[in-house]
C-alpha cells in the first residue's frame, strides 16, 4: 500500500485495498490488516478509511466483524473466476454504461457552449498524458488521465445538479478506469474517438462531438460484451 494524496480519498483507498488484496493473493476468509495499521500505511485519517471500508463492505468485497477484524469476501464483480462472474460483471458494467452514456452525452451538449481555449488545452493535455503513459507502459497514469478527460467535460457542463448526479455514481463510473475483468487494454480501441470528440468540442460542432462520443461508447460496449472466459 502507498500513501493517498489526491482528491476523492475514499475512492482511492478502495482502489489501494483492492490492489493490496490482489498483490497479496488474498482469498475469501483471509484477514486484512487492522484499521490502525491500514490508516498508518496509507497515511490517512480513520474516518476516510472507514468510509472506504463501508464502500467495500456494501459491494460485498469484505466483511467487518467487530472485535475480530476485517475479512475478505468474494470479490465479484471486480475479480473474475467463472462464467457466472464474467456475466455478472458484464451486466454490471453495461448497466453503468447506459447511465454514463445518458449523463455524459448531456454534459457534452452543455459543455460545448462553455468551452474556451484554456479548456481545449487542458483536455489535450490529458490526452497527451495518456499517450505518454501508454508509451511507458504506465497504465495507472494513463487510466487517471483518461478519467480526468471525462471529468473535465462534466465540469464544463457547468450544471450543479447534473454534476451532483454524476458524483453520486462516481464510484461506479470509476470501474471503467480500473481495468475491469483484469484486462488492462480492454478499452484501448475507444481511445481514437477521444481526439475526434475533442475536435468537435473545440469547433463547437455538437453533431461531430456527439457522433464521436457515440462511437466511443459503442466501442466500450463492444469490448465489454466480447470478454470471455479463458
Amino acid at each position: 500500500m502507498k500513501a493517498i494524496k489526491k482528491q476523492k480519498l475514499s475512492a482511492q483507498v478502495v482502489d489501494e485495498i483492492y490492489a493490496f488484496i490482489k498483490s497479496e493473493k488474498l482469498k475469501e476468509g483471509d484477514r486484512l490488516p487492522s484499521v490502525s495499521d491500514m490508516s498508518d500505511k496509507l497515511q490517512i485519517g480513520r474516518s476516510t478509511l472507514r468510509e472506504a471500508l463501508q464502500i467495500l463492505e456494501s459491494r460485498g468485497a469484505i466483511q467487518v466483524i467487530n472485535g475480530k477484524g476485517i475479512f475478505v469476501n468474494e470479490l465479484r464483480p471486480f475479480y473474475i473466476h467463472t462464467m457466472f462472474d464474467i456475466e455478472n460483471e458484464q451486466r454490471f458494467l453495461l448497466e453503468i454504461l447506459e447511465v454514463r452514456e445518458a449523463l455524459e452525452k448531456k454534459a457534452i451538449d452543455l459543455a460545448i457552449s462553455n468551452i474556451q481555449e484554456k479548456d481545449i488545452k487542458q483536455l489535450q493535455a490529458y490526452l497527451t498524458e495518456y499517450e505518454e503513459a501508454i508509451s511507458h507502459n504506465d497504465r495507472k497514469t494513463a487510466n487517471q488521465a483518461d478519467a480526468s478527460f471525462h471529468e473535465y467535460i462534466y465540469q464544463l457542463a457547468d450544471n450543479d445538479f447534473l454534476n451532483s448526479i454524476i458524483n453520486s455514481v462516481g464510484d461506479q463510473f470509476e470501474q471503467f478506469w480500473n481495468e475491469p475483468f483484469g484486462i488492462e487494454h480492454i478499452f484501448d480501441e475507444s481511445y481514437p474517438y477521444h481526439h475526434t470528440l475533442l475536435e468537435g468540442l473545440a469547433e463547437q460542432d455538437i453533431e461531430k462531438a456527439q457522433k464521436a462520443f457515440d462511437l466511443l461508447i459503442q466501442s466500450v460496449r463492444r469490448a465489454i460484451k466480447n470478454v470471455q472466459v479463458d
